[in-house]
């Protein structure tokens, strides 16, 4: 499959052509005011073929891709989300894991702010890209699309199926473009700042899950888990586990943001790669 810039086609492709620098930012805005109107249409009970809510709120939202979206995979995941944020959940990773095992195309692209407030970002999302991300989308096998609609009267988010050509062929259009304009956010052939194990460490952290129960789960000694432990309060720049859980949540912790600063001041810069774990996980 093709990687490099895409010549979209339509009123996509003329937007981002026609108008440079103004292109994405153009055609985000157009293909927002069509999911929006599409997503209007299907709540007054108006036909809307090829288009229609996949879930409301980040729980029915992840289950139904997990059970009514991944299954129907065949060939990619294409991912542009403008902010990812740091869950201590495992639904979703649970469902990359088994496209990765599946063998799909799994490829997302974020904009600069995720590796700001999301410190595992780039060692949880292996190949992870960052690049004008404007507009919230998954995009699969390149003939269905998830994308954000507006937010329910709770506040909520939503998603919605988008398989019609008008609105898959908009997303693809500005995907390929985006991807165009990206760089990965780990220098290629260099190592993520966390472990695998220093992830899931890291979310049991987080929901206040003491050291000997992640032992027990992860099958490592508790000093094990202390070590990863103070790995992450060390690689964030915290000075405590408090300050950790701080920064883990996207806060501005000051030092958190003095090391994701000098982790992003060049393309493709990383943190610190982690030491040695006391034993394997």
């Amino acid at each position: 499959m093709t990687t490099g810039p895409h010549q979209g086609t339509g009123a996509a492709g003329e937007s981002m052509h026609a108008r440079p620098g103004l292109g994405l930012t153009a055609a985000a805005i157009e293909l927002t005011a069509m999911v929006n109107d599409l997503a209007l249409k299907w709540l007054e009970g108006r036909p809307t073929p090829g288009f229609r809510l996949l879930g409301t709120g980040v729980a029915e939202i992840e289950h139904n891709l997990a059970v009514a979206v991944e299954p129907m995979t065949r060939r990619s995941v294409w991912s542009m989300q403008p902010y990812i944020s740091f869950d201590p959940g495992e639904l979703m990773r649970t469902t990359d894991s088994r496209s990765r095992r599946r063998g799909l195309d799994m490829r997302a692209v974020t904009a600069e702010r995720t590796l700001l407030h999301n410190p595992l970002s780039t060692s949880e999302h292996p190949g992870l890209h960052i690049g004008p991300a404007l507009f919230q989308t998954i995009l699969v096998d390149e003939s269905t699309a998830v994308v954000a609609g507006p937010g329910d009267e709770h506040g909520y988010p939503t998603a919605w199926l988008a398989t019609r050509p008008d609105v898959v062929t908009r997303v693809a259009a500005l995907w390929h473009e985006t991807w165009a304009r990206s760089r990965p956010a780990l220098e290629p052939g260099s190592k993520p700042p966390f472990t695998p194990r220093q992830c899931v460490v890291a979310r049991r952290l987080v929901v206040g899950t003491k050291d000997a129960a992640i032992a027990r789960e992860l099958g490592v000694s508790r000093r094990t888990v202390a070590a990863d432990i103070a790995h992450l309060v060390h690689q964030l720049g915290a000075s405590n586990r408090a300050a950790a859980v701080l920064a883990l949540r996207g806060g501005t912790y000051a030092g958190t943001r003095r090391a994701v600063d000098r982790s992003t001041s060049a393309p493709g810069a990383v943190l610190p790669s982690q030491p040695d774990s006391v034993d394997a996980p």
